[in-house]
């Protein structure tokens, strides 16, 4: 722009002087022409240079043409009336002129500035919609958005679970030390972050000085005079932050800076309560998992010493830097199980810190005082001054707990039956995270089930020291079955009853063989040797009533009989197993083509930025094309919950592969990347196959699919037919990734997908071939592969010959 101003000014001194030079040639312009050519140096010099060059070369042409051109020459005084309208219409026209060029450039910068303004919106839609982490998000909203927003700098503050703080939590282009002893503050502090949220309203000031009337809180900030925006992060009507922008001027912020950057906020509000759904979603299924883990170990075994110094170590990193368990003795006093921490040096120092600094029953805070009132303690934030009130005095021990830059704990009561047991103590130091709510409710069904097993193993060690356990039995939350010498029930529990599903009077003094189902799988893997203890094992048993249950069983001979202990791991092994695979395929792959459809139409329903044809083309085909693959995906997840319900009907009819071939090779040819070539190569003897034509048509589709996703470097995809036997056989090939050997029996497994090492970040469902192998055998076909890691795969399908 500006080597194109300087050219207009060039033109408005060179162009008129130029033709002016033409009053010396013998053949001399006209004084038509010469006013015409005077023009065609005005837009010249307009159009380059804007109206203050036009009017320069008007002032120019307009002297140039009445001296040379207009009679009397080389006199400023025309001869008459008419000369002089002439003279004073070339001038109106010459300024007319120059004001056309001078809106036509102004239309021009505005176009360019609108383009350039919805090509920023666009780079912070696209990679808010990429984003799947906080971190990702906040990166995406305090690069591209401070960019989009025109700004030279921008932070984010966000309200923390207390509602009441808010926490600094990215920042980009400040001084490195502006934000010391501001990374969170009260939401009631008189700042312009806090009043927007607390308003939930935005701010602009054009100036230092407007922001510092407003918060007198502000007037320390030193340095040059600048215009900020401060606009709350608002979903579905509710605060949840604010985002800050910095400008390197005062500036005045016109109704269409103002919706800009209302839309930014809105997208990076959308976006920060996407990613917080998305990882709530994450830590919920992390937090069943680790349960259903911990409940596993805790019914491993009757020794809940070893048990609980496992699960000690099970919560160590995932839920803890320090995990430990203190155990109520008989006496009264109290005695620490377990300790645990990743470097077992550290577990060393902190068992003979432990020996040095025993626990006091009576201490008013801590494990004594969980144990003592039942109550858990939770401690967000580890203040110092809580450090201090621990230590009573001692300045060695208050060292080290300084040292250890402890953060957060909680300590969760071990109760059963009204009875406490011990405590559980979690703690986090300043590497990790605070503890939440969330983490408390957790601890405490941890507390409960770990318990649970204290409880349970105690009541089994007397029973086992009586040999008659009924009464204390009826009262334990796990199945026990008491059977004689001679296998016949002599006791048998309401959870073993409920478990095994029977009638627990019914059973009480038959056979357990002839009166259980599934008892023969007890006797085969659990049942132990003459005064000895087998177990815990896990099995799958098929009851009487026909369903099939997962228990894990243990069992102990005590002379007289055997005492077996039960408990049903049913729900959570196949709950956890069927809800890990479906919400973390079904969440990941719907959520990126969704975001990438509400990130397009969002913007594209924006009434303050106007779309040039190309870049509407650009938004309808990603909406297109990603809704395109939601159907996709919609659609595998519709055809397996068809076949896994048998509802799936297949035609049986005669076709012709090669066609049917030929015409998904045809299809695939539409979209097909750069640097794949697709190649169909038939022998000339393929007969008709007998089969499901469209389903067929699918299975090739996805492996063609699969064959093209999978070489990410290009290459070539081969397609080959040729008769084996009483089958059509089709090979499809490429020359891509490859699949290591040890993975060729599960790839066909639902929701089962590579190693993303290995695919090289190409994600799928995991049911494309799935699908294709249930298809293709109930078609009583046969699917195969054969692969290598950086050569390419093969899928062979074969299909039975029409008869």
């Amino acid at each position: 722009m500006r080597s194109s101003t300087a050219l207009g000014w060039a033109a408005a001194f060179l162009a008129p002087a130029l033709i002016s030079s033409l009053d010396a040639l013998s053949n001399r312009p006209s004084y038509q022409l010469a006013g015409f050519l005077y023009l065609l140096a005005v837009s010249l010099a307009a159009y380059l240079g804007g109206f203050a060059a036009g009017l320069v070369a008007t002032v120019l042409a307009t002297l140039g043409l009445d001296y040379f051109f207009t009679p009397p020459r080389y006199d400023f005084i025309p001869a008459n009336g008419d000369q002089a309208a002439g003279v004073g219409l070339f001038f109106v026209v010459a300024i007319l002129i120059s004001q056309l060029f001078e809106r036509r450039r102004q239309v021009q910068q505005q176009a360019e500035a609108a383009t350039a303004r919805a090509n920023r919106l666009q780079a912070v839609t696209a990679r808010l919609a990429e984003a799947v982490t906080p971190q990702e998000v906040l990166d995406a909203i305090v690069t591209q958005g401070v960019e989009a927003a025109e700004a030279r700098a921008g932070a984010i503050g966000l309200l923390m679970t207390d509602g009441e703080t808010i926490e600094i939590v990215a920042q980009r282009g400040y001084e490195q030390n502006i934000f010391v002893g501001w990374e969170s503050f009260p939401l009631s502090s008189d700042t312009p972050m806090g009043k927007a949220i607390r308003e939930e309203k935005p701010f602009f000031f054009s100036t230092s000085a407007e922001r510092n009337a407003a918060f007198k809180t502000m007037a320390t900030i030193e340095g040059p005079s600048h215009a900020l925006a401060i606009l709350p992060l608002v979903v579905e009507a509710r605060a949840i932050g604010a985002i800050a922008f910095t400008f390197p001027t005062e500036i005045e912020f016109d109704a269409e800076r103002r919706a800009l950057k209302a839309t930014l906020a809105q997208q990076a509000a959308q976006a920060i309560d996407r990613v917080r759904l998305y990882e709530a979603e994450r830590a919920l299924r992390q937090r069943m998992t680790f349960l259903a883990d911990a409940s596993e170990l805790l019914g491993s075994s009757l020794d809940y010493e070893t048990t609980l110094a496992q699960l000690a170590r099970l919560a160590v990193p995932e839920m803890a830097t320090w995990c430990s368990v203190d155990i109520l003795a008989p006496d009264g006093s109290i005695q620490r199980l377990a300790v645990a921490h990743e470097d077992p040096d550290r577990v060393a120092w902190a068992e003979r810190l432990g020996e040095e600094y025993p626990p006091d029953p009576d201490q008013p805070m801590g494990v004594p005082n969980v144990i003592r009132t039942m109550t858990a303690e939770f401690i967000p934030e580890i203040a110092d001054e809580l450090l201090v009130e621990a230590a009573q005095g001692d300045q060695r021990l208050l060292e080290i707990v300084r040292e250890l830059g402890l953060r957060s704990a909680i300590t969760v009561p071990l109760v059963a039956r009204g009875r406490a047991l011990g405590a559980l103590s979690l703690i986090r130091d300043d590497t990790a995270p605070r503890y939440t709510e969330l983490d408390l409710d957790l601890a405490s069904e941890l507390a409960r089930r770990a318990a649970s097993a204290v409880d349970n193993a105690g009541l089994y060690r007397e029973a086992e020291r009586r040999g008659d356990a009924s009464r204390a039995l009826a009262h334990v939350d796990d199945g026990v079955v008491l059977l004689a010498e001679d296998g016949a029930i002599v006791s048998i529990n309401p959870a073993a009853a409920r478990i095994l599903a029977v009638n627990e009077a019914a059973v009480v003094g038959e056979t357990a063989l002839g009166s259980i189902g599934g008892w023969s799988e007890i006797e085969d893997n659990a049942r132990p040797e003459p005064g000895g203890t087998r177990g815990p094992v896990t099995l799958p048993l098929v009851l009487s009533d026909g369903n099939e249950r997962w228990v894990s069983v243990s069992g102990v001979d005590f002379g007289d009989g055997a005492v077996y202990a039960l408990r049903d791991v049913t729900e959570e092994r196949l709950l956890e197993r069927t809800r890990s695979d479906f919400v973390a395929t079904a969440s990941h792959e719907l959520r990126t083509p969704l975001a990438a459809v509400l990130g397009a139409v969002k913007t594209l329903r924006r009434e303050d930025v106007s779309f040039d044809p190309d870049q509407r083309e650009m938004l309808m085909d990603m909406i297109d094309r990603e809704a395109e693959r939601l159907s996709g995906i919609v659609g595998q997840i519709l055809l397996t919950g068809q076949l896994d319900a048998g509802r799936l009907r297949l035609e049986h009819e005669r076709f012709d592969p090669v066609a049917l071939t030929k015409s998904v090779v045809d299809s695939a040819e539409l979209h097909l990347p750069s640097g794949i070539e697709l190649r169909v190569r038939a022998a000339e003897d393929v007969p008709a196959v007998a089969g499901d034509e469209n389903q067929l048509r699918q299975v090739i589709s996805n492996l063609v699919d699969n064959a093209i996703k999978y070489s990410p470097q290009g290459g070539d995809v081969e397609l080959r037919l040729h008769r084996n036997g009483q089958f059509a056989r089709i090979e499809v090939a490429d020359s891509g990734l490859g699949i290591p050997r040890d993975e060729h029996h599960r790839i066909f497994e639902k929701f089962y997908r590579l190693d993303p090492a290995l695919t090289r970040g190409v994600n799928g469902t995991g049911l494309g071939l799935y699908i294709s192998k249930e298809l293709v055998e109930r078609m009583n076909g046969r699917i195969s592969v054969d692969s290598e890691p950086g050569r390419g795969s093969t899928f062979v399908v074969e299909v039975p010959l029409a008869i």
